[in-house]
């Protein structure tokens, strides 16, 4: 049985990582969005997504330190995120990335891959393989907020 998943490929900083396409739920250009002007670093703001604000994450901030240059390849990747930070809700987040470079199936259990990683402040790092392009590192989407009590603020329940 093949551990196979559908993933959305992205790059950050240089490096690779790939998004479980199962929680994605568009790919949109990138949109003006409304400053968040105060919290974390990494929240941007909000953006309006056919009449619905949604918060604005930029995942370069979340994974490598640093903010994403906006560029042509840059995306808004719309995910699904649910679980104990919201309450079991499902909430649709916005997701600045830098580069998409499309979709691809990887098996992250098959021999010589890494598990990932699971210490505080790093939740959403998941387990790591080599393909002909290099390494490329599986982010735990739903996790990637994990633990961060400013999204605990926004409304309890969002329609998807």
């Amino acid at each position: 049985m093949s551990g196979e998943i559908t993933v959305l490929l992205v790059t950050v900083g240089g490096k690779r990582f790939a998004l479980d396409a199962g929680d994605v739920l568009e790919v949109l250009p990138v949109v003006a969005h409304r400053s968040a002007g105060t919290g974390p670093r990494w929240l941007l703001g909000l953006f309006n997504l056919r009449g619905k604000l949604l918060p604005l994450v930029d995942l370069s901030t979340l994974v490598d330190g640093g903010m994403t240059q906006v560029r042509l390849g840059s995306r808004i990747v719309v995910m699904r995120l649910e679980g104990d930070l919201f309450e079991g809700a499902t909430r649709p987040i916005g997701l600045l990335v830098p580069e998409v470079a499309g979709l691809a199936r990887r098996d992250f259990s098959a021999a010589g891959a890494h598990e990932g990683f699971a210490f505080a402040g790093a939740p959403h790092l998941g387990p790591t393989l080599v393909d002909d392009e290099g390494m490329l590192q599986l982010l735990r989407c739903r996790r990637l907020l994990e633990g961060d009590a400013v999204l605990r603020e926004l409304p309890a329940r969002v329609d998807a």
